[in-house]
């Protein structure tokens, strides 16, 4: 049997636990907040809303991986600083680039097909209740695009 996926496609353990740090809400929230300014452990608690053990959990997750990093900080007493290095940056950067992407490119999709089948249906090339079926569930998702 021929190999369908090249190299490129195969699974990547990394790629994973990238996938499921961001697939959790509160890990996208610590990392808006890192990637606006650096905090400690005690400053994401207070912002999150969320135990300590919850908030150094969802850090050691993204530490293992080298997604943020953490530099110790000895005046007036120790505290561990986190931030976000530049490669994390640049990742969390293009991710936001390529999602507004896909929901532009959506909109514009649904939007198409929306109008489209308005004109089959003035035309008299569709049923109603095709077209009211087709407009109703296209403008639900793009009320949810608008989001």
């Amino acid at each position: 049997m021929p190999e369908i996926l090249d190299d490129s496609q195969k699974e990547n353990p990394i790629v994973d636990v990238i996938y499921s740090i961001f697939r959790d809400g509160t890990r996208r929230k610590i990392l808006t907040l890192l990637g606006n300014m650096k905090l400690t452990a005690d400053e994401l608690t207070k912002e999150l809303g969320i135990s300590r053990p919850a908030v150094e959990k969802h850090l050691k997750q993204m530490l293992e991986i080298g997604l943020i990093e953490r530099k110790a900080d000895t005046y007036p007493t120790l505290k561990y600083i986190y931030t976000i290095p530049s490669p994390g940056l640049d990742l969390l950067s293009n991710v936001r680039d390529a999602i507004d992407t896909f929901v532009s490119s959506l909109r514009e999709e649904y939007t198409r097909r929306l109008e489209n089948e308005e004109q089959m249906y003035v035309l008299g090339m569709s049923s109603k209740d095709r077209y009211e079926a087709i407009k109703k569930s296209y403008s639900s998702i793009l009320e949810r695009l608008q989001k």
